[in-house]
């Protein structure tokens, strides 16, 4: 559900902008899981969408996901999407450069301290040495203890000045609110649905 949260404000994006920022687009994510956000961004008009993963079984159910999706789409619209999602294997702790990409999108993939630093880590990397910066999605409901890396990554300390010098926004969380969640506990009688606050990075959507 939390992955519904970063769907819904990837459409908002789309539909509030005067450029719809994911038309043509080629788009990245991290940590893609079974591919709620890949297909997204494919069905908002992006021409690519490399959707990435270090689960080659969490890999096999987005590429049979993304398929279904180019059936239904193709039933329903008359027209083909084959293609433009990519899973692919990757490993963001190793040294293997970040795909060039427009839009980053990390959606509740940080799990521990060093998972967290390592996406911040590259982060710094899509910003500060790639030609065209990316836009950022990141988002965190869990807000497990030591999984800030705007504090703890020296990196982005690095950038923080980068940015100022660009005369650019720095990276800031920002807290919002997703409402009426169903949980999915078992041998759980009682009623689980709540609201939870999620802290996300939505940054570069106003650079053209």
């Amino acid at each position: 559900y939390i992955r519904d949260f970063s769907q819904s404000y990837m459409s908002e994006q789309h539909e509030t902008s005067s450029k719809p920022p994911f038309k043509n687009a080629t788009v990245l994510i991290l940590g893609a899981g079974t591919g709620v956000e890949a297909q997204t961004a494919a069905l908002l008009g992006a021409k690519k969408v490399v959707a990435t993963d270090i689960n080659q079984f969490t890999l096999r159910l987005l590429d049979y996901g993304a398929k279904r999706m180019v059936e239904s789409y193709q039933n329903v619209f008359g027209k083909s999407m084959s293609g433009v999602v990519e899973a692919h294997y990757f490993d963001i702790f190793s040294e293997t450069p970040l795909p060039e990409s427009d839009i980053i999108i990390a959606a509740d993939v940080l799990y521990n301290p060093e998972l967290a630093a390592q996406v911040g880590r590259r982060i710094y990397e899509a910003i500060s040495k790639n030609d065209t910066i990316p836009k950022l999605i990141v988002t965190d409901s869990q807000k497990f203890h030591g999984t800030d890396f705007l504090v703890g990554v020296k990196e982005l300390k690095e950038l923080s000045s980068l940015l100022r010098e660009r005369g650019l926004e720095e990276l800031q969380w920002e807290m919002r609110q997703l409402s009426q969640v169903r949980g999915s506990g078992v041998l759980v009688d009682e009623d689980q649905t709540y609201d939870v606050d999620v802290r996300m990075i939505c940054w570069g959507w106003d650079i053209q």
